[in-house]
This record gives structure tokens, sequence and C-alpha cells, in this order.
């Protein structure tokens, strides 16, 4: 789950150059790996949103070898669905209702994804500001589905979230992906269209099923087709 400068360059549209001074001076998360500097993928998603940086779709994988096309948010959310009036009282029981409602295999246990969240929340929150989390992973957990599910919770009343604005939470995205790649991809198109302050209108007044899917495709229809990228397991 790591890339290279050069591929963070390209995610970020900028040269290879800046992202080491962004690196030094801006707080950009990065490890060094050896002689290497690497950048952790979900810690580079969530760095640009705060620091309100746009993002390229996917940047390029050397490693990939077999194309695959993305899916389009609008498509993963239609999968997922949209629930109101979500309950709970802190950010554990919204969680663990929110899981719940996850449109899953049977077959597929919800306890561990639960769990993973918790910890990934117990190491920094997942509140993106302006009342929405999303809560995910650092290193994305991937399960046996056939197609990527994005579940939108709206919660029967705001709570308290640790999120970068300090603003209580009343919206959850929960991202489940077949793949790594899917994930990012899903994760940062999510980012990016909830700096449009038509959708956050949208979210914020709880706005009908098919309004909310609607304004997301038109947005997405802004930002061209998904296209094809190769997939990696990281």
């Amino acid at each position: 789950m790591q890339w290279t400068v050069r591929e963070a360059a390209e995610l970020l549209q900028v040269t290879e150059e800046i992202v080491h001074r962004w690196i030094r001076l801006r707080g950009l998360p990065a490890a060094k790996c050896g002689d290497q500097i690497r950048v952790n993928q979900v810690e580079l998603v969530e760095w640009a949103h705060c620091q309100q940086i746009p993002l390229h779709e996917s940047p390029t994988n050397p490693t990939s070898s077999t194309p695959r096309a993305l899916p389009s948010l609008h498509e993963a959310l239609t999968a997922g669905g949209i629930h109101r009036l979500v309950p709970g009282e802190t950010k554990r029981e919204v969680l663990r209702a929110a899981v719940e409602r996850l449109r899953l295999p049977s077959e597929v246990d919800r306890g561990p994804l639960l769990e993973t969240l918790l910890a990934r929340e117990d190491e920094g929150s997942t509140g993106f500001g302006n009342g929405i989390a999303i809560p995910h992973v650092r290193n994305p957990v991937v399960l046996s589905i056939r197609r990527p599910v994005v579940t939108l919770c709206f919660l029967s009343k705001p709570v308290e979230y640790q999120a970068i604005d300090d603003e209580p939470v009343f919206a959850l995205f929960l991202l489940v992906n077949p793949t790594v790649r899917m994930h990012l991809h899903l994760l940062s198109r999510l980012a990016s269209l909830l700096r449009s302050p038509s959708l956050l209108e949208r979210l914020t007044a709880r706005a009908p099923d098919e309004v909310i899917l609607g304004e997301i495709a038109s947005l997405e229809s802004s930002l061209g087709p998904a296209g094809t990228r190769g997939e990696t397991s990281g």
C-alpha cells in the first residue's frame, strides 16, 4: 500500500520536487524504506483532502498488468444504498449500526470489519468535515464481493466524531471493495466530490435518494469516465 514519490507526484499533478517539499514543509505523510521514500496511499488521499489539493483519477502503477474498468461512485452507491435514521449515541454505536446495514453476502463476517474500522478511529478520526465521515482503514480491507459497495448512512442524530473541523457527524459513507485499486479510486473520487457545495447542500438537507444520486452522477460526469486502469492488490 505504498507509492513512490513519482507515483505520488502523478496523483497530485505536481513535480517530484514539490512532493519532497510538501513532505518537509506541509506534513505530507511519508516514511523512509531503506534509501527510498514511500507514501501510504490512503494517508495521501486524506492529506490531500485536508489541504484542499485536487487528485488525479489514478496514478500510473508500473506493476499492473490486467486492465479493469473502474466503477463510478454513482454505481457503487446505488449498489450500497442510502439508509436513514441510523441509530447510535457514540461513534462505536453508529459504526456498528452502519456495518449492519452494509449490503454484503451472508457469508461475510461483519465483526472483524467493525473492529478494524474502530481500530482505525483510535489512530485518528475519519471525520472529513462538514458533518461527513468516511470510515475506512489505511490498509484497505478487501472482501470477496463481486462489485464495490458504497453505503451512505444518515444518522438519527449527529454524534461527536473528533472530525478535522470539530463538527459533529450526521452522515457516514462506508466503502467496501473487491480490490485495493477500486478502494483508492472511490475514496479519492468521494473526497473530491465532497468539496462540491451543491452536494454538501443536498446531504445536509437529507435530500431524497434520487436527488443525491442524481447530483453525484452529474458531478461525476464533469470528471469524465473512470476508464480502465491496472488492478493491484497492493
